[in-house]
This record gives C-alpha cells, sequence and structure tokens, in this order.
C-alpha cells in the first residue's frame, strides 16, 4: 500500500512540475506582437500612377484639379519612374483658407482665390516639388539616419526624404514605416525646413511609387506659397 501511495504521488509530483513548466511559455505567447516589424503599404496597384490617384474619389479630386492646369504634368504621372508625394483634398483646402485670409488682410484687399483660379505658373513650381525622380522605396533610405536629397522633376528642386518608424505596441520603432518628406528650402539649416509625414508608403503602380501625405499638410509648405500666389 505505502508502495503504491508513493508512485501516486510521484505521479502528481510530475504533473504539477509539468504544469509548472507549461504556464509561463503559454504566457509569453500572449505578448502582442500585432505591430511587430510591420509592414505599412498597399502593395501593388495595377495601373499607372494617373489611374490609381483617380481610383480614390473623395481622396485626391483637388490633387487631380491642379494636374489637369498644369501643362504635360499628367504625362509625366503617368509614364515617368517617379515617386509621387500625394496630396489629400484637406491639404489644398488648407492651404486656400491661408491665402485667402492673408488676400482679405491685405491692404487693400483681394479678391478670393479657388485651385480653378490661382496661377498655373505658381502651380506647376509648387506642385512639381511633390513629385521626385525615381522609384524610391522607403527601405531604400533605411541605411541613411539622416536622409537623402532628390531632385523634383522639371525644375530639380532639392527634397528630402528621410526613413522613420512610429512605436507600437511597447515595441521602440516597431510600428509602421514611413517617410519624413521635407522642403530644405534650400538652407542647410534643419530648423528652416518644413517637414511633413506620410501616412502610408510604397504602393507600387506601374511606373512610380505613391506615398500619401498626412491630410494635415499645408499644400505649398506654407508661407512660401501664399508669398508667390498673393503678389501684386
Amino acid at each position: 500500500m505505502k508502495y503504491k501511495w508513493f508512485i501516486k504521488c510521484s505521479k502528481l509530483v510530475i504533473i504539477v512540475g509539468t504544469i509548472s513548466l507549461i504556464l509561463p511559455i503559454t504566457g509569453c505567447k500572449k505578448v502582442d506582437k500585432t505591430y511587430y516589424n510591420y509592414t505599412n503599404n498597399l502593395g501593388v496597384f495595377k495601373g499607372n500612377a494617373m489611374e490609381y490617384l483617380r481610383a480614390q474619389p473623395g481622396v485626391y479630386d483637388s490633387m487631380l484639379l491642379v494636374i489637369n492646369r498644369i501643362s504635360g504634368i499628367a504625362d509625366t504621372i503617368k509614364n515617368a519612374n517617379i515617386t509621387i508625394f500625394a496630396i489629400n483634398n484637406r491639404s489644398f483646402s488648407i492651404a486656400l483658407q491661408n491665402i485667402n485670409q492673408a488676400r482679405q488682410d491685405s491692404i487693400p484687399a483681394m479678391p478670393p482665390v479657388s485651385l480653378s483660379t490661382l496661377d498655373s505658373a505658381s502651380l506647376d513650381t509648387f506642385f512639381c516639388r511633390y513629385l521626385v525622380v525615381g522609384r524610391q522605396l522607403s527601405e531604400s533610405l533605411v541605411d541613411f539616419t539622416d536622409g537623402l536629397i532628390f531632385p523634383s522633376v522639371r525644375y530639380g528642386y532639392k527634397m528630402q526624404l528621410q526613413f522613420t518608424r512610429t512605436n507600437a505596441s511597447g515595441f521602440l520603432k516597431g510600428g509602421p514605416k514611413g517617410i519624413i518628406f521635407s522642403d530644405p528650402k534650400n538652407s542647410i539649416f534643419t530648423k528652416n525646413w518644413v517637414r511633413v509625414n506620410t501616412v502610408t508608403v510604397d504602393i507600387q503602380t506601374s511606373n512610380a511609387i505613391v506615398n500619401a501625405l498626412d491630410p494635415s499638410h499645408d499644400f505649398g509648405f506654407g508661407d512660401d506659397f501664399i508669398r508667390h500666389v498673393n503678389k501684386r
């Protein structure tokens, strides 16, 4: 009887010990790795960049209006190997609001303008800054801590692209990847730069890479554009 009791007790110890080993392992599996090494992209779009923009109703309508007002730029977006920083409708609304407020406050006051009436040459100058030469995937920027300078289409204006990752679920730099897109304003001092973040990157079309900018961005990168379109 004592022998049988010893065997039963031994089995109980083994079972309890096994459970105690399993529990910590099971607990480790509860760590949320949903955003660890998250890839923030929408994959591949079957069509060119112009077709992609047109396929987003209610998002890029203002951008398409501007494209149609600039001679030849639609063909560039449709056919050229470029990287596009796509501008949300709200970004144009913010810019127009700031432009028209400045026009109202000027002496004498100036009449309000819209995207349909703004000087097309001014639109051309500033819009082309959102199109940089070559297909630049975000991963190609990873090894360059300070970012890289790329020329814009048509005028070769220098814009800067810098890789970034957000933090998520407790993982430092483990969240969505992105690009900080900057207008250096021809200055070597970063305090003079105007920056904007992306909300989506690396959308691959047949000819271009499309990155979506934060809708809170002010089209034209601020005061320079306002002064340019409001000059008398």
